[in-house]
């Protein structure tokens, strides 16, 4: 069957100020808002993918996205996670579970162990235990705060290749799975730490608790 190309969502305006507010040097973070600029179509769909940066065409699933935007900025992250060859999800996990959280590894990574400690251009991953095939992945893409009406809910807006969430760049699409921005929240334990999502962050009624979320930084720039 014929892939059928979907045009993107143009951003409402609320998203798109609250995305160029963003001031980060992070080289994840510009190759993300990059890409999401300059998209023209997207879909969300498993491997194969289907990426052509010069008609602003991207198709494909969550973990698909977070591998194109290191493979552009950071092939040797990329090579590392993946040991040299397509990381997994499970891949991602074990890397960003190895590093540490103030001293950068060889290539320049650090592991983020409190939500509200994120920064635009992290990388976060969620896994639920014993289905490790079972996740998403995401890009930070704002600064994280407390949800203000649930003090155990840390907001943040992310980009991901994924159904919409909150205020989010996707609603009201003709096609409204693929790569956008929007809001999560993640739910976080007394100290901070991630222990579940609510996927519509501010608004999920509950969020699903008992999951896997392990974050990490490109700690260096990348030319």
């Amino acid at each position: 069957m014929e892939t059928v190309s979907h045009p993107a969502a143009i951003p409402s305006q609320d998203v798109a100020d609250q995305l160029a507010a963003v001031k980060s040097d992070n080289p994840v973070w510009r190759e993300a808002y990059r890409m999401f600029l300059n998209m023209n179509s997207t879909e969300f769909v498993p491997p194969p993918y289907m990426v052509d940066d010069a008609a602003g065409i991207y198709r494909f699933d969550c973990i698909g996205f977070v591998d194109q935007v290191l493979m552009n900025v950071d092939p040797a992250g990329y090579q590392e996670i993946g040991e040299g060859g397509t990381p997994s999800i499970e891949s991602y996990a074990a890397y960003f579970n190895k590093l540490d959280t103030t001293t950068p590894d060889v290539i320049g990574w650090t592991k983020v162990d409190q939500s509200i400690d994120l920064k635009p251009g992290d990388v976060c991953l969620w896994l639920k235990p014993r289905t490790l095939d079972n996740g998403h992945m995401w890009i930070i893409a704002g600064e994280p705060q407390v949800n203000p009406k649930r003090s155990s809910e840390v907001l943040v807006r992310v980009f991901d290749s994924s159904k919409a969430h909150s205020d989010d760049s996707r609603t009201g699409s003709a096609c409204p799975l693929g790569l956008g921005s929007g809001i999560l929240g993640m739910m976080v334990d007394p100290t901070g730490s991630p222990i579940g999502l609510y996927w519509d962050g501010g608004m999920s009624p509950a969020g699903e608790k008992n999951t896997i979320i392990v974050c990490g930084r490109l700690d260096r720039q990348v030319k």
